[in-house]
This record gives structure tokens, sequence and C-alpha cells, in this order.
């Protein structure tokens, strides 16, 4: 603070404003979903174009927008045969809004899940062990 000669206040720092961001890669939301969905049973996969799977070709069936507040996902993905997809639908859900704004404080508006295939366990391991 800076006073005049009768000893008052003439200038303040508190009229300096600060804007201080903290802000997120869409790579790194990604990788927040990615590992969600690991804790699903019943999700085989992520599918991506050229059929890649956990672990391969990094997240293209993850598509995520990030605004300042909220973030929206997409997913395509393969099932494990005899499971239930409406269950799994929820419980990736609630995982992936409850871990999203654990780590990041934003909300997850949007979760949209497209089931591209259905696996028996045999055609899992045949698949990713080709």
């Amino acid at each position: 603070m800076v006073f005049d000669e009768k000893n008052e206040v003439v200038e303040s720092n508190s009229e300096v404003q600060h804007q201080s961001k903290l802000t997120f890669d869409e790579q790194v939301i990604s990788k927040i979903v990615m590992m969600s969905l690991k804790e699903i049973d019943g999700v085989a996969a992520v599918k991506s174009g050229a059929g890649s799977l956990f672990g391969r070709g990094g997240n293209v069936g993850i598509n995520v927008e990030v605004g300042e507040t909220e973030v929206a996902v997409d997913l395509r993905l393969i099932l494990q045969f005899g499971k239930n997809a409406k269950e799994i639908y929820e419980k990736l859900k609630s995982s992936i809004e409850e871990q999203v704004y654990n780590m990041t404080g934003l909300k997850v508006v949007e979760v949209n899940v497209k089931i591209e295939d259905v696996l028996t366990e045999e055609e899992f391991k045949a698949k990713t062990e080709a």
C-alpha cells in the first residue's frame, strides 16, 4: 500500500487481479476414461478404426470434448458376450463421472456409448494374441 502525507491510502495492491487457470488436455481426460473402463467387468475392449483393443494404438475409441468446467465423452466399445449392456453402461458412466470429477474437478455432462461388437472370452483372447 502507498500512503499520502495525510496517511491515507492512495494505492492498493488489492486492485491487481491475478487470473490463474487450470486446464486439462483431452489426452489426459481420455486416459482417465480408459483407466476407468479397465475396472468395469464386461467391457472387453475399446474399439478403434483398425480394431485395436486395450493398450494397443492409443485411445482411438475414446473421444472427449473438454470445456472450462465440463466434459463430454463418446466411447466405442466391445462387450463380453453374456454381459448385461445396460448394467455395464450404468457402471462405466458412474465410474467415469466419479474419476474425472475427483481428479480434475470437471463435471461429466455426457457419456455416449456405441457398442460395436460382442466377443466371447475365446474370441477376445484370439484377437489379442494375433
